[in-house]
C-alpha cells in the first residue's frame, strides 16, 4: 500500500451522482446478504459469551467446586484472549484470506464451545474459555472485512447499513446476555449456556462455505509481520489483564504493576517497530493520521466505556442491593436493548439528510444526558431509577454504532479493511476494561470514605473488621455485611453501606456523562465526510506515483 492510497480520499462519486447506477447480478446481491447474515449472527454469538456467563458463575462455582479466583478467570479467560488476538487477526486476514481466518474461528469457537459444556472442572473449563475467546477473535478481527469485499464497488450507504446490522446483532446480544443466561440456568443448566452454540456454530459455517466470498488473500509482496504480531499480542494481553485484574485485586498487587508496566513498554516498542516498517507493518499508523480513523477508534473505545465499562457496578446494584433475581436483571437491561433496536434504523434515517459527524454527536450526547439523569441516584430508589438512562444509552448506542466500525473501514484501502476491522474492534474490550478499572476506582474511594474505620466505629465495628466489611460492600454482597455485623449495628451499618454505594454510583454517572459529552464534541472535529477512500481518485494518483 502506497503513501497515495492512505493520504487520497473523498466523496463517493456514486453518491454524488457522477456515475450512472450500476446493475448488481444476482450472484453478487446474494453474496452480500449472506455475508451481513453470517458475520451478524457470528457478531451475536461471539458477544453473548461475554455477557451471558456472569450471570451462571454461582451455579458454576457450586457445580464445580470453583473459587473466586477461579470464577473470575472463567470470565476473564475469555476476554483477555479475545481482547489480546484481535487486532493480529485481522492484519493477517488482508495478507493470507477473510474468509479463511473468519471459518477457522468459527470451527475453533464451536469446538471450544463444546469443550466448555463438557469441562468436569474449573481449570479445563478456563482452558477452554481461553480457546473460545481465541476463536471470537478471529471472527469479529474478520467480520467487517468480509462485509466490506462482499460489498466492494457498492455505495458507501450500502455498506454501512450492512455493517449497521452486524453491529446491531453484537449490541441487542450483549443486552440480552444476563436475560439468556439467566433464562439457561434457570429451566436448564449452566453446560447449555455453551452447547446451545455448536448447532448455531455449525449453521454459521455451513453458510459461509456456501454463499460467502473470499476477500484479502492478495498480499503480494507483503510478508506477514511476525514481530508485530507477537509484541500486539503479548502488549494487548497485559494491559488488558493488568486493568482487569487491578480493579479486582488493588492497584498495588506486583503482578498488576507488573502487567501494566511490561504491558506498557511492550506496545511502545509495538509503535516504534511498527513506524520502521510503514507499509509493511501489522498496522500502518500512517492511518491515524486520518481524522476519521483515529476518531472511530477513539469514539469505539468510549462507548464500550459507557456500556460495558458501567455495567458490573449496575449489576451488583441491581441483584446485591435490590435483590433482583438474573431474569428480572435482564428484564431491566431488556429497556437498553430495545432502545438499541428503535435507535439503529433512526440512525440510518438521519445519516441519509444530516453528516454523519452530527448523527454521532447526537448518539454521545444522548447517552450523556442519561448519564447525568441518574447523578443522585440514593438508597431508597428502585430499579425504575434506571430506566431514563438506559433507554437514553440505548438510543444513543443505537444511533452511533451503526457508523463507527463502518468509518474504521470506509476510510482505508479495501487491502487494509482486515487491519482497519481487527483495530477498531480491539478498542472494544480495551474500553471495558479500562471503564472497570476506573469506575472500580472511583467505587472502592467513595465507599472507603463513606465507611471510613472512624464511621463504622461509631456503630461498635472493630477497626479490625473495617476492611473486611467495606471489600464487601464494593462486590455488592450486601447480604454478606448483614451477617457479618451483629445487632444492634446492623441495620445503620447497612444503611451507611448503602449509602456508599449509591453514592459512589453517583459519582460514576457524573464521570462518564461527562466524558460522553466531551466525546460528543469530539465526534463533530474528527470525523469528517471527505476521508471517505475513494479508489477512483487513489489509483491514477498511485500509477503515476509508480511511473
Amino acid at each position: 500500500m502506497t503513501e497515495t492510497e492512505i493520504t487520497q480520499h473523498g466523496g463517493n462519486a456514486e453518491e454524488l451522482g457522477t456515475e450512472p447506477p450500476r446493475e448488481v447480478p444476482p450472484e453478487v446481491r446474494s453474496a452480500r446478504r449472506w455475508t451481513t447474515a453470517v458475520t451478524a449472527l457470528a457478531a451475536a454469538l461471539m458477544t453473548l459469551d461475554i455477557t451471558v456467563v456472569n450471570v451462571a458463575m454461582p451455579e458454576i462455582g457450586a457445580d464445580l467446586g470453583a473459587s473466586l479466583d477461579g470464577l473470575q478467570w472463567i470470565v476473564n479467560a475469555y476476554t483477555l484472549s479475545f481482547a489480546a488476538l484481535l487486532l493480529t487477526a485481522g492484519s493477517v486476514s488482508d495478507l493470507i484470506g477473510r474468509r479463511r481466518i473468519f471459518l477457522t474461528g468459527v470451527a475453533v469457537f464451536t469446538l471450544a464451545s463444546a469443550a466448555c459444556a463438557l469441562s468436569p472442572n474449573a481449570g479445563a473449563l478456563i482452558a477452554a474459555r481461553a480457546v473460545q475467546g481465541a476463536g471470537g477473535a478471529m471472527v469479529l478481527g474478520t467480520s467487517l472485512a468480509l462485509i466490506s469485499g462482499a460489498f466492494e464497488g457498492a455505495p458507501a450507504r450500502a455498506r454501512t447499513t450492512a455493517i449497521g446490522l452486524f453491529t446491531a446483532g453484537g449490541a441487542v446480544s450483549a443486552a440480552l446476555g444476563p436475560l439468556v443466561g439467566g433464562s439457561i440456568v434457570e429451566w436448564l443448566s449452566w453446560p447449555w449456556l455453551f452447547a446451545v452454540n455448536v448447532p448455531i456454530g455449525l449453521l454459521i459455517i455451513y453458510g459461509t462455505l456456501r454463499k460467502v466470498p473470499e476477500s484479502g488473500a492478495g498480499g503480494g509482496s507483503h510478508r506477514i509481520d511476525y514481530a508485530g504480531a507477537v509484541l500486539a499480542v503479548l502488549a494487548l494481553f497485559l494491559l488488558n489483564y493488568g486493568l482487569l485484574a487491578g480493579a479486582e485485586d488493588g492497584w498495588s498487587e506486583p503482578r498488576v504493576l507488573t502487567a501494566l508496566i511490561a504491558g506498557a513498554l511492550l506496545a511502545a516498542a509495538f509503535v516504534v517497530v511498527q513506524w520502521r516498517l510503514g507499509e509493511r507493518a501489522m498496522l500502518d499508523l500512517r492511518l491515524f493520521a486520518i481524522p476519521t480513523f483515529a476518531g472511530a477508534l477513539l469514539l469505539s473505545f468510549a462507548a464500550r466505556i459507557f456500556s460495558f465499562g458501567m455495567l458490573p457496578f449496575l449489576t451488583l446494584w441491581l441483584g446485591g442491593m435490590l435483590h433482583l433475581t438474573p431474569i428480572r436483571i435482564g428484564l431491566v437491561l431488556l429497556a437498553q436493548s430495545v432502545a438499541i433496536v428503535i435507535g439503529a434504523p433512526l440512525s440510518g434515517l438521519l445519516a441519509k439528510r444530516v453528516p454523519v459527524a452530527r448523527v454521532l454527536a447526537l448518539g454521545m450526547a444522548a447517552v450523556g444526558v442519561g448519564v447525568l439523569l441518574t447523578v443522585g441516584i440514593s438508597p431508597d430508589d428502585d430499579w425504575t431509577a434506571l430506566l431514563p438512562m438506559l433507554v437514553l444509552i440505548g438510543v444513543g448506542a443505537g444511533l452511533t454504532l451503526p457508523h463507527l466500525l463502518a468509518l474504521a473501514v470506509n476510510v482505508v484501502p479495501p487491502s487494509r479493511a482486515g487491519t482497519a476491522s481487527g483495530a477498531a474492534n480491539s478498542f472494544f474490550p480495551l474500553g471495558t476494561a479500562t471503564g472497570v478499572a476506573v469506575f472500580g476506582v472511583v467505587l472502592s474511594g467513595k465507599v472507603d470514605g463513606v465507611m471510613s474505620t472512624a464511621a463504622l466505629g461509631e456503630h461498635a465495628v472493630p477497626g479490625s473488621a473495617a476492611g473486611e466489611l467495606r471489600r464487601l460492600v464494593t462486590a455488592g454482597r450486601f447480604d454478606a455485611v448483614a451477617a457479618a455485623v451483629p445487632e444492634p449495628a446492623r441495620n445503620p451499618v447497612l444503611a451507611l453501606a448503602r449509602s456508599a454505594y449509591t453514592e459512589a454510583l453517583s459519582q460514576i454517572f457524573l464521570i462518564a456523562g461527562i466524558a460522553a459529552l466531551v466525546a460528543a464534541a469530539a465526534s463533530l472535529v474528527l470525523v469528517r465526510d471527505r476521508d471517505t477512500y475513494n479508489a477512483a481518485e487513489a489509483e491514477p494518483e498511485t500509477a503515476a506515483t509508480q511511473a
